[in-house]
């Protein structure tokens, strides 16, 4: 999923794009599960519009499970990868102007969007502008396992980010969107687990996936900020794990919030 902002991180998504499905495709049948569960809460034969459409790896199993999927996105090199998939209905564009007429969508989804774009409030405003009253605005979450040497060593990394250099530290998170969206004319959302399954990884396998810059946290990062912070990230899985090669399993889930838009 792609984002909005600064040239550098554009220019990260479309070098990561060939491998984007390699690391974050969900399995078939988590996927049809995701789609499936997505299309209940908008609706069937809604029109939805996803934010940041990337490969389409969340948009082809919702419009597989009878919704009309239109995506925008910033990224050409995204875009063609969703173009190859045979997904046609594609926009090039920026997310804080969007080429839709108000109320004109039943759905907007967002999946691992919003965290990219500083002016992530007009980004919400522009969803809500375009989102007919009644209509529904989902954002999706990949949830890892918080005990997992994934998410362990992922809180280390960014960790590691923000003492190095504390100007990029997130702009935002879950609550400050519901909130924001709240004021937007949401309902104040509600959560569900669109899915749950099981997947194994090895420390080893994540240090040399965050040093090929794999992981979404990895591409705003300049070489010296990203070689710092994986030090920080190897020294603590060899004081974590005696061996770093050995998988270890951990539950994954793609948890939606659902915000409805109250109607005028």
């Amino acid at each position: 999923m792609t984002q909005t902002t600064p040239a550098r991180q554009r220019l990260s998504f479309d070098r990561i794009a060939y491998a984007y499905d390699d690391y974050n495709m969900h399995p078939p049948e988590v996927a049809a599960q995701v789609g499936q569960t997505i299309a209940e809460e908008t609706g069937r034969n809604a029109l939805v519009l996803e934010l940041g459409i990337g490969t389409a790896r969340i948009a082809q199993p919702v419009a597989d499970a009878g919704c009309r999927v239109i995506g925008i996105d910033l990224s050409a090199e995204m875009l063609r990868k969703a173009q190859e998939k045979g997904f046609s209905r594609l926009m090039r564009g920026n997310l804080l102007h969007l080429p839709l007429r108000d109320a004109s969508v039943d759905a907007v989804l967002v999946v691992h969007v919003l965290h990219h774009i500083a002016d992530w409030r007009s980004a919400l405003a522009e969803a809500m502008r375009v989102l007919r009253p009644g209509g529904v605005l989902i954002q999706g979450n990949d949830w890892i396992d918080p005990e997992s040497c994934v998410r362990r060593m992922r809180g280390v990394l960014r960790q590691a980010v923000i003492d190095l250099k504390p100007s990029m530290k997130p702009p935002g998170a879950g609550a400050a969107f519901t909130q924001a969206l709240a004021h937007l004319g949401g309902d104040g959302g509600r959560e569900r687990i669109a899915a749950s399954w099981y997947n194994h990884a090895s420390p080893a396998t994540l240090l040399t996936r965050m040093a090929s810059r794999v992981h979404q946290e990895t591409w705003p990062l300049d070489d010296q900020l990203l070689a710092a912070s994986l030090d920080r990230v190897r020294t603590y899985a060899e004081s974590q794990w005696e061996d770093l090669t050995a998988e270890q399993e951990f539950e994954r889930r793609f948890v939606i919030t659902v915000t409805r838009k109250v109607a005028a």
